[in-house]
């Protein structure tokens, strides 16, 4: 009995251990194929567990197949303005009428008129007509200008504003005045003895408007000016003239008649030319030895 005792006991002690010797089998076998399984998902997602992000997939005999760059656009900045001009005179001027309120300038065949501060000075007594601020920091000038065009007549405005080598923008439509008139204006820089000047000029209804400041000048009063422009009225200035010389020959000494009909017909004529006014030295010079009449002065 002791003898088949002990041989059970030795029988029971081997069974216990063996469940312990097949769990140990089966976690092995368990990690073998959780490991094999992962390999295979790795592979088939093409990650890797070193670097944990997109690792490309290589084709059988090709190359490593890489993520396309996203295409980018194109956000070059315009082409910028010609150096030292500052683009301004458009949003101040476009669709804007409270122009200053000062004393009325036309020019002799243009048909708008703008208007200058009062306390700003003249510098010209013949066209273009110059004015100037009274700290001499600001200024503007005006010309007239036919089917040529208004460059010349800019060119020829700036210098009356005592402006060399100016350089301007190219041109661009605006609507100016109370009027709504459709004008073209520039920006531009300008030499202004030995220093420089910014710029503006519009060009309207056969006016030019050139204006300029200094730095620290009054170049709201410059736009103001701009913003001012207004239908001319068509006021003849010839007509009184004409009137005038023929109620005269019918009372002059008769020696004088020839002259008075003469400066009659010439004084018509000159009323249907765009700058009837500079006519006026002619007409006067015909009645050289006669009265003139005060509306022909």
């Amino acid at each position: 009995m002791n003898v088949r005792a002990s041989a059970c006991f030795v029988a029971l002690f081997l069974l216990a251990g063996c469940p312990e010797k097949k769990d140990t089998e089966e976690e092995a076998t368990a990690t073998k194929t959780a490991e094999g399984d992962k390999k295979t998902a790795d592979k088939n997602s093409g990650t890797t567990a070193a670097g944990g992000g997109p690792t490309p997939t290589t084709p059988a005999g090709g190359t490593a197949a890489t993520t396309p760059t996203p295409a980018t656009t194109d956000t070059a900045a315009p082409p910028p303005t010609a150096a030292g001009i500052t683009p301004r005179v458009k949003s101040e001027v476009d669709n804007k009428p409270d122009g200053v309120t000062g004393t009325k300038q036309s020019i002799s065949g243009a048909t708008a008129a703008v208007q200058t501060p009062k306390d700003w000075v003249a510098t010209t007594k013949a066209e273009p007509l110059a004015f100037k601020s009274p700290d001499d920091k600001a200024r503007v000038a005006l010309a007239g200008f036919g089917p040529e065009g208004p460059d010349a007549k800019i060119a020829a405005a700036a210098a009356a504003a005592g402006l060399t080598n100016c350089q301007w923008s190219p041109p661009e439509a605006v609507t100016a005045g109370k009027d709504k008139l459709a004008a073209n204006v520039h920006d531009g820089t300008c030499t202004r003895g030995a220093g420089s000047a910014k710029a503006a000029a519009m060009a309207v209804n056969g006016l030019v408007v050139v204006g300029s400041w200094d730095e620290g000048g009054d170049a709201a009063s410059v736009f103001g000016v701009m913003r001012s422009v207004a239908k001319a009225d068509l006021v003849d200035p010839l007509a009184a003239c004409c009137a005038a010389i023929m109620q005269n020959s019918k009372s002059a000494p008769p020696q004088q008649v020839g002259m008075y009909v003469m400066a009659a017909g010439a004084c018509q004529s000159a009323r249907k030319t765009p700058d009837g006014r500079k006519a006026l030295a002619g007409i006067r010079a015909m009645l050289a030895g006669a009265s003139v009449p005060s509306a022909c002065r």
